[in-house]
């Protein structure tokens, strides 16, 4: 017996086959629209069902659609053998059509709308990865739909909405914002290069932009330091920081052009062009170089993630799979506590909520910690530091939503 009726068939080889086309567009870099892209998002919604133990090649095969794609990483053909790898696939390349649209507007010069499409990409990236972590029938997934590479691509589109907004920002001339978006971007850089191994070029850019990410959060406090009252000793102090990141930023892109062998000529070009704009910035920052010891114990700029991590619209309807926790169950929770409290208290619950985002990601922080530590990936003494200091803000906001409740 057919598991899909006729009707359904016929629907989902028209937008498999009209996806094909958008995927050849997006290769070519020709125009698309909107409703190309949301063709997607139905093919994933009729698809989206829980199989059970069905046999999920056979009702490929009653669907006659392609049954294979090129793996761009490997340039190779991988053959689906299950539908919520075809989900993940097709995900995947809606994650690509929205970075594209991104960046579009953004050279139109519509950062708000930029920001907005590259968040919806890092939200389909992350979808796409609970799809493919879910294809229990698909003997090998190549290298591009790896649950944990999908999760890098949620994570770099996360990182280029916020450098749209930090940018933004800095030419609007809210530079304290902008200072801590871009502290946000150098911490997002982090989050990237500890959540797997890189290759050698991915490793040093990395570790390159969240230094300069960094001395650029400080220079822009330096900037508006007597609009806020910012005290002398603390401007000397962000001015030696600044040095510190900037100077350590060269260091790297002059040792990946030193020591990577094979770089292309474009990838050297823009690593001479970054090298020329941190130097610039370093011959306007006259101040003595101060020993790490000293350096490390200056406090950075805050840091604001203004993209939230984990919003996939939707995930595998067999749940199963991912988690023994039903989402349906647990959201019925939620508002039910939600409705509850906002019925019982007359505080902001915005402001509850924020605090408690905050409590989390803090939280989350301590935890990232504690794995560095037992891995070996962070010295004692700054494990210590670091969590002394992110120990302390965990206190202060558990008080503050203490006397709020």
């Amino acid at each position: 017996m057919p598991f899909f009726e006729q009707e359904e068939v016929q629907k989902i080889r028209f937008l498999h086959f009209t996806i094909k086309k958008l995927e050849e567009k997006l290769k070519n870099d020709e125009d698309f629209t909107i409703d190309e892209l949301n063709n997607i998002l139905s093919y994933t919604m009729i698809l989206n069902k829980n199989y059970g133990n069905i046999n999920h090649l056979r009702i490929l095969n009653e669907m006659d659609i392609t049954k294979e794609y090129i793996d761009p990483l490997e340039n190779k053909p991988i053959q689906i053998r299950d539908l919520y790898f075809e989900c993940a696939r097709v995900l995947e390349v809606l994650g690509q059509g929205y970075e594209k649209l991104s960046q579009k507007r953004e050279e139109e010069d519509f950062p708000e709308d930029a920001i907005i499409a590259m968040l919806e990409s890092s939200k389909i990236y992350k979808a796409s990865a609970y799809f493919s972590a879910a294809s229990m029938h698909q003997n090998y997934k190549g290298i591009s739909l790896l649950p944990l590479n999908l999760e890098i691509e949620s994570e770099e589109a996360r990182l280029f909405a916020q450098s749209i907004s930090a940018l933004n920002e800095e030419m609007k001339g809210n530079l304290i914002f902008a200072s801590k978006l871009y502290a946000g971007l150098s911490t997002l850089s982090k989050r990237i290069f500890y959540l797997k191994e890189h290759d050698d070029i991915k490793k040093h850019q990395l570790r390159a932009q969240m230094h300069f990410d960094m001395g650029k959060a400080c220079i822009l406090v330096i900037e508006v330091a007597s609009d806020y009252n910012i005290d002398k000793h603390r401007v000397d102090s962000l001015k030696q920081k600044a040095h510190f990141y900037f100077n350590k930023a060269t260091e790297i892109w002059e040792e990946m052009i030193n020591t990577i062998p094979n770089l292309k000529v474009e990838e050297i070009h823009s690593i001479k062009d970054n090298i020329t704009v941190s130097n610039d910035i370093l011959e306007e920052i006259k101040i003595e170089d101060l020993p790490y010891e000293k350096i490390k114990k200056i406090q950075d700029p805050e840091p604001i993630i203004i993209i939230p991590e984990n919003l996939a619209p939707f995930v595998p309807k067999a749940t199963i799979y991912l988690s023994k926790i039903v989402p349906k169950d647990l959201n019925i929770t939620r508002f039910k506590k939600f409705k509850n409290k906002k019925i019982e208290k007359k505080t902001s619950y915005s402001e509850l909520e924020k605090l408690e985002s905050e409590k989390f990601g803090i939280s989350r922080t301590i935890l990232e910690l504690k794995k560095m530590k037992k891995e070996g990936e962070i010295s004692l003494e700054d494990y210590t530091e670091q969590h002394e200091k992110y120990k302390k803000k965990l206190n202060e906001i558990e008080t503050k939503i203490k006397n709020l409740k």
